[in-house]
């Protein structure tokens, strides 16, 4: 009986679906819908780095008028401080002068942009700039009113000084802004505390007991002591030595740690005024990630770098002649004279003086600063 039952209620089911002998037509078969899983795309290391940075640190993006405008701060190395305001709809860029020792006046026109990767490039008359969207790094050549600068900086904004402490590098350049005399180039050591004050230890380092101490015998460590503060007008944060500004502090967030662009500007002892640009980098040894190739421009050069291994090939673009310089990492300085350094790439070409080499300083994996011991200036470095 049991048997039965069951081949009774089945015989019920198929009539009641049509699938008797009655002469029904078949329901049509589904084709159940095909699910297409979109493939996973790896997140972005330097993205990922660069983001972490910012949040740790309290960082805030500087907002537009808009959603449609991307603003940045940054350091003219003449010895400015000015803000680039990009539309991306109007295809519009303004930039205003917020700090100024040459009378400098707010230019505004229209740009042309080309992206490769992650960088895209505005291009202007006399203006061209590339932006990094990993890190929102900002760095190119502007000429403003009769000015020409070399510029760098940021699409963000410190709120918390506190959360810049910690220990730095440094390469620098100043001059008089008068007539670009008496140039100085400063390198070494920066610390900055929770508290905002900060020292700055120009041809040494820091030793265990936190005193301002010569890396080698042919250099004299010079210290200065600063404090970071918050303009409560302007809302830039402020270096000040003493009672005069020291220079305006950009904030960018490098997938390698904080870095730090300095607007440099004071009155030395005989009242003259100097300006120019230091850049501060988190400091940590440099390895294989400075390898690739690099677009470099300063104050009438433009080059093309190319790292690999202990090897850099220079192009001089306005002359096309090449040469091969020999790479020493995370010393300063050259032969017995070399001393630990960490964060610091020196570049030599043997058919040189022994006195002539340059100093290349990765910022993050898209920018380094470089200079030269035959120069006055720096240059900034944007990786391809």
């Amino acid at each position: 009986m049991k048997n039965a039952f069951t081949f009774l209620v089945l015989g019920a089911a198929l009539s009641a679906c049509g699938g008797g002998s009655d002469g029904g037509t078949p329901a049509a078969p589904v084709t159940p819908p095909v699910v297409v899983t979109p493939p996973v795309v790896p997140a972005d290391s330097v993205t990922v780095a660069s983001d972490a940075v910012a949040k740790e640190a309290g960082l805030s993006v500087i907002a537009g008028a808009s959603a449609d405008e991307s603003v940045y701060d940054v350091a003219a190395y003449i010895g400015d401080t000015w803000r680039i305001t990009f539309d991306s709809v109007k295809k519009t860029y303004a930039i205003r002068v917020l700090s100024t020792q040459f009378g400098l006046n707010d230019r505004s026109g229209t740009f042309t942009a080309s992206t490769s990767g992650n960088l895209t490039t505005y291009t202007a008359t006399d203006f061209s700039v590339t932006v990094d969207a990993r890190t929102r790094l900002l760095s190119g050549n502007i000429k403003l009113g009769s000015m020409v600068s070399t510029v760098s900086g940021t699409g963000y904004a410190a709120t918390d000084v506190a959360k810049l402490a910690g220990n730095y590098i440094f390469l620098g350049a100043m001059r008089n802004a008068s007539n670009g005399g008496d140039r100085f180039n400063p390198k070494g050591s920066l610390k900055v505390a929770a508290d905002g004050s900060a020292q700055l230890c120009n041809g040494g380092v820091f030793n265990a007991q936190g005193v301002c101490s010569p890396v080698s015998p042919q250099l004299e460590a010079e210290n200065a002591s600063l404090t970071l503060v918050k303009d409560a007008k302007t809302g830039l944060l402020v270096a000040r030595q003493g009672q005069q500004d020291f220079g305006i502090v950009h904030v960018h967030a490098g997938d390698r740690g904080l870095a730090l662009f300095i607007d440099r500007y004071s009155r030395n002892q005989q009242n003259v005024l100097r300006v120019g640009t230091i850049v501060a980098a988190k400091q940590q040894k440099i390895g294989t990630e400075i390898a690739g190739s690099y677009a470099c421009s300063a104050p009438g050069i433009s080059a093309n770098i190319v790292v690999a291994g202990s090897t850099a090939t220079l192009t001089n673009n306005t002359t096309g002649k090449t040469h091969a310089e020999t790479i020493t990492v995370n010393k300063l300085g050259l032969g017995a004279q070399a001393v630990d350094f960490d964060g610091i790439a020196v570049f030599k070409d043997p058919a040189d003086v022994p006195a002539d080499y340059s100093m290349f300083m990765p910022v993050s994996s898209s920018m380094a600063v470089e200079f030269s011991t035959d120069r006055s200036y720096m240059g900034v470095c944007l990786k391809k």
